[in-house]
């Protein structure tokens, strides 16, 4: 099969190529112009089926063609929200447009568009990156094409300089304090970046989705509270940190001060955050593709062993592609 791949030289992106060429089919990867050594430099399985499309999702242009004769696509690419409203409307919302369009134009008659969402959007906390996200489902299930949705949450692994690396960096220290501002008692339900992949691989072969519109959540097996998480992750680390947590209710009347000097939209939003609990419905997953999730004790072991995460390498790798 000839898969499109767009967000491909991302965290997650790299591994999604990596598995479909290892699987034997042809990928297609979009790549920003000069982001294309990212997987040529790589020694990547069966590297003759892999086609760069350089180009920018914003760019209708040079979206055109991208997916001619492609039996999927699997959309990874995204502006987080370390970016600014105006990017994030434009990579999240107008470049979902214009590969619709170009798919509805281009694609193989049985195509199926994959949208990687993140599970972000079904939390009741704002954001404007949550809401270009919610924005670019509905624009792929509002289009004439076949469509599945994945929405992952807090998908960690190897080779993450951008977030699971500071995590075990700052949990394997060998001396000092982990603050958390709330109780951590709200859960979080990480999941394997490979478990990410096996699940979206899976679908490639479910008949039931080639016909049916599909939304799979995607996590660990259970919900962890936040302070094990970290007390996990310090453990695989080796780390000496003690958790420290201050209750919620000090970090509200803290807010609640400085906001009578200075704007703390993002602190009151990160605080809602924490009094929720993420922890997802993974069933259609496991009853649909027959799909399993290590738990996060046994995946942190896997991520930490080594000294991959050890130096901070995240300059100039926080860009605008993942989830």
């Amino acid at each position: 099969m000839l898969i499109a791949v767009t967000g491909s030289t991302g965290f997650i992106g790299q591994y999604v190529v990596r598995r479909l060429l290892a699987d034997g089919h042809r990928v297609r990867a979009f790549v920003r112009p000069g982001r294309g050594t990212v997987l040529t430099s790589q020694d990547l399985p069966n590297p003759e089926n892999l086609e760069l499309h350089e180009g920018d999702l914003v760019d209708k242009d040079s979206v055109d063609g991208f997916q001619k004769d492609a039996d999927y696509l699997i959309h990874l690419a995204s502006a987080h929200d370390h970016h600014d409203e105006d990017v994030m409307q434009k990579v999240n919302v107008a470049g979902t447009q214009n590969l619709v369009a170009d798919a509805e134009k281009n694609a193989a008659e049985h195509f199926q568009f994959i949208n990687v969402a993140s599970a972000v959007i079904g939390v009741p906390v704002y954001s404007y990156y949550r809401d270009s996200k919610r924005v670019q489902e509905k624009i792929v299930r509002a289009s004439s094409l076949r469509w599945a949705s994945f929405r992952p949450t807090l998908v960690y692994g190897r080779d993450d300089h951008r977030h699971t690396a500071p995590l075990l960096r700052k949990c394997g220290a060998q001396k000092g304090n982990y603050w958390i501002y709330h109780e951590g008692l709200s859960k979080l339900n990480p999941v394997h970046v490979d478990d990410l992949v096996d699940a979206i691989v899976r679908s490639l072969t479910y008949e039931r989705g080639r016909e049916d519109y599909r939304i799979f959540e995607i996590a660990g097996p259970f919900g962890i509270s936040f302070n094990d998480f970290v007390d996990l992750t310090v453990a695989a680390t080796g780390g000496k940190v003690k958790r420290r947590n201050i209750p919620r209710r000090w970090v509200e009347r803290a807010i609640l001060f400085k906001g009578l000097f200075k704007d703390v939209t993002k602190e009151r939003r990160g605080a809602g955050y924490f009094s929720l609990h993420h922890d997802h419905d993974i069933t259609a997953a496991r009853e649909e593709l027959g799909w399993e999730p290590r738990p996060y004790s046994e995946g942190v072991q896997d991520v930490a062993a080594g000294d991959w995460w050890k130096e901070d390498q995240s300059s100039g790798k926080t860009e605008n592609l993942g989830i």
